[in-house]
């Protein structure tokens, strides 16, 4: 059984590193299996389909990201949560570059719905996250956000994904947690009283 999830992973991986690659070329199992070191009938074992695998880093993505945010959520002051949430995503997508790919959803195609609903899904889990925290605020402070609470969530978010999306642009060379510091320190005092 561990054998069986180490290839698994060693399968995962080998698509993740494939997709930083500077150049984006069409991903083939044979490709895959070459990387993986293992046989294509091998990949096919643990995973019917390249979209299963696709399925899997997305599951990945969410268990790594939600795990740590739960933490955080303990151990932070609602008005500081955002920034740092949105942080530990870019510092996520710096250590692996592939997921900014997935998550901008690029590699997938018109036919891949599910996984790009499943992509959506966790934007959607982390809007949420956002939107309690600035809840959160104002119930805590008594204090009135000086943006609304939904114009907040959505232009952080969209700064999220922008930053993402930027990201890839760049071929990965953008320095993304950097460049949030700045922006998260603007962004706060615009969102919040003094």
């Amino acid at each position: 059984m561990e054998k069986k999830k180490q290839r698994k992973l060693i399968i995962m991986q080998s698509l993740a590193a494939m997709l930083e690659e500077r150049d984006l070329l069409k991903i083939t199992t044979a490709e895959l299996a070459k990387r993986s070191e293992i046989t294509e009938a091998a990949i096919y074992k643990h995973f019917p389909s390249k979209r299963k695998i696709f399925e899997e880093l997305v599951v990945f993505f969410e268990e790594s990201i939600f795990t740590r945010i739960k933490v955080m959520k303990e151990e932070s002051k609602p008005e500081d949560f955002p920034g740092q949430l949105i942080a530990l995503i870019l510092k996520f997508c710096e250590t692996n570059k592939g997921f900014s790919r997935i998550l901008t959803r690029e590699v997938f195609t018109a036919d891949e719905v599910k996984i790009i609903d499943k992509v959506a899904n966790c934007f959607e889990k982390i809007n949420i996250e956002i939107r309690q925290s600035l809840q959160e605020y104002e119930r805590s402070t008594k204090k009135k956000l000086n943006l609304n609470l939904a114009a907040s969530c959505d232009l952080l978010i969209s700064c999220l994904e922008g930053q993402i999306q930027s990201f890839v642009r760049s071929k990965f060379k953008k320095d993304l947690s950097g460049s949030w510091e700045d922006q998260w320190d603007f962004l706060k005092k615009s969102i919040f009283p003094n």
